[in-house]
């Protein structure tokens, strides 16, 4: 199995949905316990402190983040509990991977739940790849899981960023394609950073978005820039998982023909 590449905390109290109702970009009303909704964790600026991806458990919401932002938003949530009924605790059993060509309803059929476990599996259709999240004993098919970087870069064909320390605060939900992923609901009530969101949503200005890359070169990195007819575009590469690259990009370039650092031309574009 991998490890240490998300950290599942767990919310309870009787107060927990309006608690994380006014944290996150997503609507808590709406989550199930098969499989996660995305969102994110706003500074007052309506920058992304954190991606995550959260999800129904019994008398509890389960909150899915980058390992290396899972203490940052235990302290963050704790400050904003006051009076609230509300627990908060970060997970010790659980477990994550990543699987190709595999069943989630033989996958279910193997696993003898009781109350107290949980499986999550989401599909990541553009690589056929299936993600999952759970605290069951060893299930038996599910064999070779996927090394880490390749479950980034399926990650990544989805559309899906994953915010680090390395770039929190940077970037705003819509340069992470997060209205397009079904990571902002605009019809719930006020959470941090919810007036700037807004307001980009109702101007339709996001200048700046996320562009995945397929590229046929090992050579890109992360500080590289990247040029449209010879002058820098002022693109920031974010991500680079084999041939697998995010970059947040002028949507002004988003279909042109890019070159990076050595001038070769960056092959295609995946998706928007």
């Amino acid at each position: 199995m991998n490890a240490n590449l998300f950290d599942i905390i767990f919310v309870g109290g009787k107060d927990r949905v309006d608690f994380l109702q006014g944290q996150v970009t997503q609507d808590i009303e709406k989550l199930d316990e098969h499989k996660t909704r995305n969102a994110a964790f706003c500074n007052p600026k309506g920058r992304v402190v954190a991606t995550c991806q959260l999800f129904q458990f019994n008398e509890n919401i389960g909150v899915i983040v980058h390992h290396t932002m899972c203490e940052i938003i235990i302290e963050r949530l704790k400050k904003y509990v006051f009076r609230s009924d509300v627990n908060i605790k970060l997970s010790s059993d659980t477990w994550s991977s990543c699987f190709k060509n595999v069943d989630s309803n033989e996958i279910r059929k193997q696993v003898t739940m009781n109350s107290d476990q949980f499986i999550v599996i989401n599909d990541l259709r553009g690589s056929g790849a299936k993600e999952i999240f759970s605290n069951t004993e060893k299930i038996e098919i599910l064999k070779n899981s996927m090394r880490n970087s390749e479950w980034k870069a399926a990650r990544m064909t989805e559309n899906l960023v994953d915010i680090s320390i390395d770039n929190s605060e940077k970037y705003t939900p819509h340069m992470l394609n997060m209205d397009i992923t079904d990571g902002i609901s605009f019809q719930k009530g006020c959470y941090v950073g919810q007036e700037v969101v807004a307001r980009t949503e109702h101007i339709g200005r996001a200048k700046r978005r996320v562009i995945v890359y397929k590229v046929d070169s090992t050579d890109i990195k992360l500080d590289d820039k990247l040029f449209y007819n010879g002058k820098d575009t002022g693109a920031q590469i974010i991500s680079i998982e084999g041939s697998t690259m995010m970059a947040i990009i002028n949507i002004s370039f988003k279909d042109k023909s890019l070159q990076y650092d050595s001038g070769n031309a960056l092959p295609f574009r995946v998706r928007l």
